[in-house]
């Protein structure tokens, strides 16, 4: 999965969790916020790139402007 889709679901579980029916959904939806979360993390520790934030490129050869 690429980056888009892994930040699109995570933006759709936590819009759901939002407006979640009842506390079973929320707490599901809660549970696909983490594990997105951590899909994302992973993906950019892979690519060298920081945790948090919005980090700028430091891999060897990125271009940074």
């Amino acid at each position: 999965m690429d980056m888009n889709q892994l930040l699109y679901n995570h933006q759709l579980a936590k819009l759901n969790a939002q407006h979640s029916p009842s506390g079973k959904s929320r707490k599901s939806n809660f549970d696909l916020i983490d594990h997105y979360a951590g899909r994302i993390t992973d993906w950019r520790r892979a690519e060298g790139l920081s945790d948090t934030g919005w980090p700028r490129d430091e891999r060897p050869d990125a271009v940074n402007l």
